[in-house]
């Protein structure tokens, strides 16, 4: 089964014994809209020119995917990608909605609703085959620890990990989390993909970082 990047990473991002997400909630947020941008740069479906997004979307009959590309066609005007980042990200409860409920309809997981004090309604999601989320896993750890090549989906998936602080999700012992971060930042220093894909990624990642960073000043600031 192919499955996108935004679907790949949200099934990382699942905790398999407790059915929650395991990465920061504002790193999250904002990932999910890189993982987004990713894919539709990853279908070739928008291309760079001075660092602005020139969409060519195709649209697929996939709620999310055309939904956005709405979004980002629809723009009076081309936008950076770091833009695109900050204006996708305050969607970000529906995307991560519609891409669960999908992976649910796929059966990859089960979506479970609970209420804390009987009261206050929450969910729960959990992976019907744990070897999925695993195989990505070890995939991704081959890369970093026994230097096995790398597709442009697993390239950009450990950007996102980056970018995100999810090294939580590639750790299996105690002790390795330093070692995965220093491994995936060499990684990506030094992996060389096409000039406009990297390009690409690299401000992805670097607009993430930038609106984590912001989004934390201002929560600091508002107390």
């Amino acid at each position: 089964m192919e499955l996108s990047i935004l679907k790949q990473y949200v099934i990382l991002s699942i905790n398999p014994e407790r059915g929650r997400i395991m990465v920061d909630g504002v790193r999250f947020r904002y990932s999910l809209a890189g993982a987004l941008l990713m894919d539709y740069l990853e279908k070739g479906e928008f291309l760079m020119e001075n660092k602005l997004i020139v969409p060519e979307f195709r649209k697929n009959g996939d709620l999310v995917h055309d939904f956005f590309a709405d979004i980002i066609a629809g723009s009076s005007k081309e936008r950076k990608i770091s833009s695109w980042v900050r204006r996708l990200s305050n969607k970000s409860r529906f995307l991560f909605r519609e891409t669960i409920n999908s992976l649910e309809k796929e059966r990859i997981l089960t979506i479970e609703t609970r209420k804390f004090l009987n009261i206050i309604p929450y969910k729960r999601y959990w992976l019907t085959d744990k070897r999925l989320r695993i195989n990505l896993i070890e995939e991704l750890r081959g890369i970093l620890l026994y230097g096995r090549q790398a597709a442009t989906k697993q390239r950009m998936l450990l950007g996102l990990i980056k970018t995100s602080e999810g090294y939580n999700i590639l750790v299996k012992e105690k002790g390795e989390k330093n070692l995965l971060r220093k491994k995936n930042s060499e990684f990506l220093k030094g992996d060389t993909i096409s000039g406009e894909i990297n390009q690409a990624i690299k401000e992805t990642e670097a607009a993430i970082i930038a609106s984590v960073i912001a989004s934390s000043v201002a929560a600091r600031g508002s107390h």
